[in-house]
């Protein structure tokens, strides 16, 4: 009786996993899946460049210490006129994909299969998001507390 009952689990789950497989392999489920890899390197070049431009940002208010105010600002300048740049530019673009996969997840909304099947990847890529986000605004805070400092030598 044991192993009848073992055996018609273990064809139960293997029957069932290609189905979840087949759901996840509709239009729609491709379509997202490919505007979370989308977003996700999307994220990734974001947070490549904010960080990066956050650390140029501050490592030139740190060097500027020195000097004087016209000669700080004249660098810190150019700076912070290519931090935002890149910050709308690669904000722009996150929201289009935002949007995009917003617009194929409402046609994936009728069918539970492709949802559960999906499930884990929205999640990671939210953690992956949330995660580059967290790591910019550290990044910018940093920069921040080096102009604060800055500007702090040339108060006295």
């Amino acid at each position: 009786m044991k192993k009848h009952l073992i055996g018609s689990l273990a064809l139960v789950a293997s029957l069932a996993v290609p189905t979840a497989g087949v759901a996840a392999d509709s239009p729609a489920a491709s379509a997202v899946k490919a505007d979370l890899a989308k977003l996700r390197a999307d994220v990734a070049a974001q947070r490549a460049t904010i960080v990066a431009d956050a650390q140029k940002l501050a490592a030139d208010a740190v060097a500027a210490k020195g000097g004087t105010k016209q000669q700080a600002k004249a660098v810190l300048k150019s700076d912070l006129a290519q931090l935002k740049s890149d910050a709308v530019a690669a904000t722009t673009l996150v929201k289009a994909d935002k949007a995009q996969l917003k617009a194929d997840l409402s046609a994936v909304k009728g069918s539970k299969g492709d949802r559960k099947a999906l499930k884990d990847a929205l999640k990671s890529t939210r953690e992956a998001v949330k995660g580059a986000r967290v790591e910019m605004k550290a990044e910018l805070q940093k920069a921040r507390e080096a102009v604060k400092a800055l500007r702090a030598t040339f108060k006295k």
